[in-house]
């Protein structure tokens, strides 16, 4: 092969995107130290059923297990009512809603966190209507001049949803998890 040959030019560009596909921003890609950025973990993405590994369901055995014991309980707290739980390492403005000794949804106040589909904290409405496109459902707020977006995106699963709270058409805050507890507006108020 010579060198204009166009194969082996497509075989080494295709290798060069390739190399770097796992590679984070701020990282050297594997084999080059010639960078000493440490590497910064994707964030975990959200889908109805949770976060990264937490699963809305789990029992706080199981989603210790699932996070290596990075959830704790408030002290003093009751922990046989609904309450939120600490998770260590976890992402920023990340929150962990437990009802009854089970996961019941995560809550997404801030931060860089989005779901799988790509929505996050600074979305539009209508992106939330264009990635969930036929699985929104759009209600008022209960005490802001905004609305409740609450995307069912398994149509033969309800039991699980996303709800996304806008104001001025941009989303402030969401979570994700099991019905009813998502939906509760005041959280464990």
């Amino acid at each position: 092969m010579t060198r204009s040959d166009p194969v082996l030019t497509l075989v080494l560009a295709a290798t060069v995107v390739f190399a770097g596909c796992d590679t984070a921003p701020g990282r050297a890609a594997s084999g080059d130290t010639s960078r000493s950025a440490p590497a910064t973990p994707a964030a975990p993405t959200v889908t109805e059923r949770g976060i990264g590994p937490l699963r809305a369901g789990m029992t706080m055995s199981e989603a210790s297990v699932a996070l290596g014991s990075a959830l704790t309980a408030p002290a003093g707290g009751d922990t046989a009512s609904c309450h939120y739980v600490q998770w260590r390492g976890g992402p920023s403005g990340v929150r962990v809603m437990v009802e009854g000794g089970r996961i019941a949804r995560v809550d997404i106040d801030s931060g860089g966190v989005h779901t799988a589909a790509g929505a996050g904290i600074g979305s539009a409405e209508d992106e939330i209507q264009r990635l969930y496109r036929g699985q929104v459902a759009v209600t008022p707020q209960k005490y802001a001049n905004g609305h409740y977006l609450t995307v069912t995106p398994d149509p033969t699963d309800s039991a699980y949803a996303i709800v996304f709270e806008t104001t001025d058409g941009r989303v402030t805050r969401y979570r994700a998890g099991r019905r009813p507890q998502v939906e509760y507006v005041e959280g464990c108020g």
